[in-house]
């Protein structure tokens, strides 16, 4: 699916696209987890429980993923395992180790919420990334403001759920605290890829995203006095091994598929294209709803609510439309 023979605007677009897309798939799956596989009595606990086991099986999962279609479907420098490469395993363990905070963070915040929601919050890393684009001179403020703009107020609307409180703390947990640590993972990543390939620093990623994630539940639920809860909690989410195994192939393919992407690529480009996955959500949550309702939690019934969700979704369209016109503009 990669090929260096187009880096060109066409295949930035049409390759982010396939990425959102299967990101799209793999958070609403995550969504369905959290909702009904992974849940206990505390939600921290909760998250902590999927964190691990989805870590480890993203681990387990992805280097098999990696052999077989690593190659093939993402990154034609992968040429296997690479276990001498500093650069990569510094850059690995630093975007691994603050993806375990930032995942966290967006598990526990999926409890707060449907895919719709959830997706459209996660959004906001835009921000942060476009901030530091600018700043190092990857990306000029012109190309890239207006657009930005217009994705994060469409994101904003797109995230409401009808509930202000909710929103706030859907908000803080996810647009706040870990878009903030995503964004620091996202520039630390596009360092490891160009050392080496997206698809050895998925692997090692996630070898120190699970590491990290397990050390961390286990230190903070043993103070908490969880660590019964949180043990049941992983043994429960056992029982559903094949499901998560699914996950993580969505996972190997939106996350593989973005870090290849962005060797050649500055990374607020790749994520605003990316961003189109907020108007995915929509049929996904709904779809999901109707044929088991209570799937995704309680979405909301409100007509209002989606008709300002969908103003969002719009404004997020033109936005990705006016990025893809400035960046003509500039190329040619």
């Amino acid at each position: 699916m990669y090929t260096k023979a187009r880096p060109l605007w066409r295949g930035v677009f049409l390759l982010s696209l396939a990425a959102a897309l299967f990101t799209a798939v793999y958070k609403s799956m995550d969504n369905i987890t959290v909702h009904n596989i992974a849940t206990a009595e505390d939600g921290l606990t909760a998250a902590f429980a999927y964190l691990t086991v989805g870590g480890w099986t993203g681990v387990v999962s992805g280097l098999i993923f990696s052999l077989l279609f690593g190659k093939r479907l993402l990154d034609r420098d992968f040429n296997g395992l690479v276990v001498r490469n500093p650069e990569l395993h510094r850059q690995a363990f630093i975007s691994g180790a603050i993806s375990a905070g930032s995942t966290l963070f967006l598990l526990w915040g999926n409890q707060l919420g449907d895919p719709s929601m959830l997706i459209a919050l996660g959004n906001g890393v835009i921000v942060y990334i476009a901030l530091y684009d600018i700043f190092t001179k990857q990306a000029s403020g012109r190309q890239l403001v207006v657009p930005i703009l217009l994705v994060i107020v469409g994101g904003a609307l797109a995230a409401f759920s009808g509930s202000f409180y909710v929103t706030f703390l859907g908000i803080l947990m996810v647009g706040a605290i870990s878009n903030g640590l995503t964004a620091l993972s996202e520039v630390v990543e596009q360092k490891g890829a160009r050392a080496s390939d997206g698809v050895n620093l998925f692997v090692w990623r996630f070898f120190w995203l699970a590491t990290t994630g397990t050390a961390l539940a286990y230190v903070v639920t043993a103070l908490r006095g969880y660590t019964v809860m949180w043990v049941a909690t992983m043994q429960n989410l056992l029982l559903y091994l094949p499901w998560v195994v699914l996950t993580m192939f969505f996972v190997f393919l939106g996350i593989g598929l973005k870090l290849v992407i962005k060797k050649t690529n500055t990374i607020s480009v790749v994520l605003l294209i990316m961003s189109v996955q907020i108007i995915l959500g929509y049929p996904i949550t709904l779809l999901g709803d109707s044929i088991h309702p209570g799937l995704f939690g309680e979405i909301p019934a409100d007509i209002a609510v989606w008709v300002i969700r969908v103003i969002g979704a719009l404004l997020m369209i033109v936005g990705i439309i006016v990025l893809r016109n400035n960046h003509r503009k500039e190329s040619s």
